[in-house]
């Protein structure tokens, strides 16, 4: 398989995130979406960069999707909240119970079906407890797998026949069967040797993966033969999504987390949302069905 024929990585906005995430193409707004984390807020920027809103929700805000309705939604620490199409908070769908205090939700996406899949993380010992959730538009909940340490990167085939998942701890994306009845199956490892984060989909079914720690973000193909690598003026990478008019452009999340003073002066723009034109096209964000 050919290179993405990618060209030069360019600063889409800096927004000096402490740990920006979840990003979200909108193609009938026309603009860009993605979480600070840390912050707890959901930053909204035009085609060109430009910051048209930063609305604060209560932190952490891990990730969010777009609802079918109108509005978004997103997951907290422990709680699923619906939001309107400001990211006002209108009401809470539902909450889990972490195994330990220390725990918190982290990346959530909408699979093919309409559910809003939710994952944990758990950096505590030596035996994770994160989990994978699954949530309905009913407020109903179903725990997919547990032993997790850093649930992360998911993504699905075309048909939804197949998830993949990232467990960043274990430097791991897993591959299992899927559905509309949405039961994971039996994870097996597909790519390995890296902190995988975000994961998208290209219009190809190859995987994008932002490594963490790695200022790099991965292209693989079908067969988990390594394509392409992107290098990113960042090193810790988070979350990768394609948008812009055909949805050939790839945003890349970045993180000034982690990061010393001379690494902040190495990498300036740690925080920022980069853009990257690629030769490939992505496809538009799931919706939740509620």
């Amino acid at each position: 398989m050919d290179p993405a024929t990618t060209g030069p990585v360019t600063v889409f906005c800096d927004d000096q995130a402490v740990l920006a995430e979840s990003i979200v193409w909108s193609p009938e707004e026309h603009v860009l979406r993605w979480t600070d984390i840390t912050l707890g807020t959901l930053t909204t920027a035009s085609a060109d960069g430009t910051v048209q809103s930063v609305v604060p929700l209560p932190p952490p805000l891990a990730s969010f999707q777009p609802r079918a309705s109108g509005g978004f939604v997103a997951a907290l620490g422990d709680t699923v909240v619906l939001t309107d199409q400001d990211g006002v908070v209108e009401r809470e769908l539902a909450r889990v119970d972490h195994a330990t205090a220390g725990m918190r939700f982290n990346e959530g996406k909408c699979d093919p079906f309409g559910r809003f899949v939710v994952g944990s993380m758990d950096l505590g010992g030596d035996d994770p407890a994160g989990a994978l959730y699954s949530f309905e538009a009913d407020g109903s909940v179903r725990t997919l797998r547990g032993g997790f340490g850093v649930a992360n990167g998911f993504e699905w085939s075309a048909d939804g026949s197949t998830m993949f998942v990232t467990d960043t701890s274990t430097s791991t994306i897993y591959r299992a069967s899927y559905g509309p009845n949405g039961v994971l199956g039996e994870l097996v490892p597909f790519i390995s040797g890296a902190a995988h984060d975000g994961l998208v989909r290209d219009d190809e079914d190859c995987l994008w993966t932002a490594v963490y720690g790695s200022g790099r973000v991965e292209r693989w193909s079908p067969d988990a033969a390594l394509v392409e690598v992107v290098e990113v003026p960042a090193p810790n990478v988070t979350s990768v999504a394609f948008g812009g008019d055909d949805l050939s452009t790839l945003f890349i999340a970045t993180a000034r987390e982690n990061l010393e003073e001379g690494q902040l002066a190495a990498h300036p723009h740690s925080g920022a949302v980069y853009a990257v034109p690629t030769g490939v096209r992505g496809l538009p964000a799931n919706t939740f069905s509620g």
